[in-house]
């Protein structure tokens, strides 16, 4: 089963503002006991959220051989989230959400309560550092700063990783547990749709380590691009040695707009990049350049 496919009602169980800009969920309920973690430490799922006027989301249904919700009427909305941390013996799950005026997950997560309930999907992750990489650069926007938190959690004795993170406010930083060896260089005040993004430029200017190493990017959609540009193209690193990923996109919906116009063309050019490329890095980086030419 697809994670899409996969359905669990989650019951919130606590709330906190852990900084000013970022509010913590606790999840639990017997069916949240049903999830299945990928066991990467940036899974993500989408959380599903209820309906106008009810209390709870829909569950998805089987129609015409699709697992999910076949109109605008009974389709909720819903949201990537990184899974923060999973407890499989409570059942409890921890999910991090940046919050700020409007946006329905933001929104519902600065007035969350005890119990309030969602739903969530299985989950997928992308973070996996070669055997032989020796150190490790992560770096992320504060969409992203969950899934940098649990890699830095989770990185073995005497892993080395430099972490460079851009957040809202100075008081937006947080202090990770780690038996790794990790240092890190923290951003104020730029990106997340207020200014420019600085990440692209602290990751040029990143001296990089003798040896072979490994890129974990996550962000915003054209601050990736920038990334992957230079890691790919500028240093010709393999594929297999970053992993670089668009959280979100500023400016949504005008980029969708300018997207329904060219949709079959970037439907087919998505197929050919499946098609050709060695791996999904690889694809999505083909992918990424048929964007660039269509100006999107």
């Amino acid at each position: 089963m697809s994670r899409h496919a996969q359905f669990h009602e989650a019951i919130v169980t606590g709330a906190e503002r852990l900084t000013p800009n970022m509010v913590r969920i606790r999840f639990g309920g017997v069916d949240l006991g049903r999830f299945v973690s990928s066991g990467q430490a940036d899974e993500r799922l989408s959380v599903i959220f209820p309906l106008p006027g009810t209390d709870r989301p829909p569950r998805p249904t089987l129609s015409n051989g699709i697992y999910g919700y076949p109109d605008d009427a009974t389709r909720p909305p819903m949201r990537s989230y990184t899974v923060r941390r999973w407890d499989p013996v409570a059942a409890e799950m921890i999910i991090d959400f940046v919050v700020h005026e409007g946006g329905v997950a933001a929104q519902w997560a600065l007035a969350a309560a005890v119990g309030d309930r969602v739903g969530m999907t299985g989950a997928d992750g992308w973070y996996g550092p070669p055997v032989d990489a020796g150190w490790q650069l992560l770096v992320a926007d504060m969409t992203a700063l969950p899934a940098a938190g649990r890699i830095v959690e989770e990185l073995p004795p005497g892993a080395r990783a430099h972490v460079i993170i851009e957040v809202i406010d100075p008081a937006d930083e947080q202090r990770f547990e780690t038996r790794g060896d990790v240092t890190y260089q923290w951003l104020h005040g730029t990106g997340h749709g207020r200014t420019e993004s600085a990440l692209p430029a602290a990751v040029r200017a990143f001296p990089l380590p003798d040896g072979p190493g490994y890129l974990w990017f996550a962000g915003e959609a054209s601050a990736s691009r920038t990334v992957r540009k230079y890691v790919r193209g500028e240093l010709g690193w393999p594929a297999s040695r970053f992993e670089i990923l668009g959280y979100w996109r500023v400016r949504k919906e005008e980029w969708l707009a300018r997207f329904d116009v060219v949709r079959d063309e970037m439907k087919s050019a998505l197929a050919h990049a499946n098609s050709v490329g060695s791996n999904k890095n690889e694809a999505r980086a083909l992918y990424d350049e048929a964007l660039e030419r269509a100006g999107l």
